[in-house]
């Protein structure tokens, strides 16, 4: 780990150790200076922050609304170099109990289990990119409510603040120094094929030619699928409100490892328009970007585990905000 600060053993310790350090040490604005870039630019569903001090005033808001916030850590996929730079893509479960006032809502005890995964562009002891995904659906069902209704609190909240519903879109994006990769070996490529021909072409029969029988499934809201079956009626729900998405690739790594199965990490994108009944609702017409990261294990060429992290109440405020007159 040449450039980064003696006691990390590998990338993956580094992931570990310095998120531990801001969140559960309350290292907080100090440690975030020091391993995160001045100018950082951090991409996630709601939004893209631009500085170290909006991403510390971020983690104080966090830990005001959710002072017990505890990181069971899943897993980092990785790749790159000590020269080049790494790529790490960190899952794990963010487990708390919502005890202070905030922007979501009063102080209730309600506890909380959301699973999150961050891509990170890390060089030199310091992360300079992000993106960030949360399982916002399981967080508002662990406050008691459900996406589409916590999507319009927020959204009115936005409004009031801003002026605009905010989410983040490529037309708001801010290019960065990282140059994103595409693994070319052949569990990359076939895995790849695979999301273009189920999600891209639309064409769930697929899921039997690259799904283990019993694949177990992890989607948004916290919810597990289990098997192909139920995977497929997942697919349907998305492609039926989305029957124009156009599916691209922006990452893809693949982690090969003694002892484990053949791990991928993929960052993805769906651009669409909601114009079809499905998983969310009656049409509106709404312009929908959705961006997504995978994690999955493949064994002799299926898919026997994934994870597919998308945030669903940003959906909704999509939806939302085009809607007129706005049902806000």
């Amino acid at each position: 780990m040449q450039g980064f600060d003696e006691g990390f053993r590998d990338l993956p310790d580094y992931i570990e150790k310095i998120t531990r350090e801001i969140w559960e040490e309350r290292g907080i604005g100090q440690s975030l200076e020091k391993y995160y870039a001045k100018d950082i630019i951090v991409r996630a569903p709601p939004g893209i922050t631009t500085s170290n001090d909006g991403v510390t005033a971020a983690t104080l808001g966090t830990l005001h609304e959710f002072p017990d916030r505890r990181l069971v850590y899943e897993d980092v996929i990785w790749s790159g170099n000590e020269v080049d730079g790494f790529l790490s893509s960190h899952r794990l479960i963010s487990v708390m109990r919502k005890q202070g006032d905030g922007p979501h809502g009063p102080a209730s005890g309600a506890l909380i289990r959301s699973r999150v995964i961050a891509d990170c562009v890390c060089k030199t002891n310091q992360i300079t990119e992000e993106w960030l995904i949360r399982d916002y659906a399981s967080f508002a069902t662990g406050l008691g409510t459900t996406p589409q209704i916590l999507a319009s609190d927020l959204c009115q909240q936005d409004l009031r603040r801003f002026g605009r519903v905010q989410f983040f879109t490529p037309a708001i994006d801010i290019a960065g120094p990282y140059v994103a990769h595409i693994d070319e070996g052949a569990e990359a490529r076939r895995y790849r094929e695979g999301w273009q021909a189920i999600w891209g072409a639309k064409t769930p029969v697929a899921i039997r030619d690259y799904y283990a029988l019993g694949a177990a499934v992890f989607v948004p809201g916290g919810e597990a699928l289990n098997g192909q079956e139920d995977y497929d009626r997942f697919v349907i729900s998305y492609l039926a409100a989305f029957p124009d998405a156009q599916f691209s690739v922006h990452h893809l790594i693949v982690n090969r490892d003694p002892g484990q199965p053949i791990r991928i990490a993929m960052r993805w994108s769906i651009s669409a328009t909601h114009s079809g009944w499905g998983r969310f609702g009656e049409p509106s017409g709404a312009p929908i970007y959705i961006m997504g990261i995978n994690h999955a294990h493949v064994v002799d060429d299926r898919i026997t585990m994934e994870w597919i992290q998308i945030d669903e109440v940003t959906i909704w405020k999509q939806i939302l905000a085009h809607a007129e007159p706005a049902p806000l």
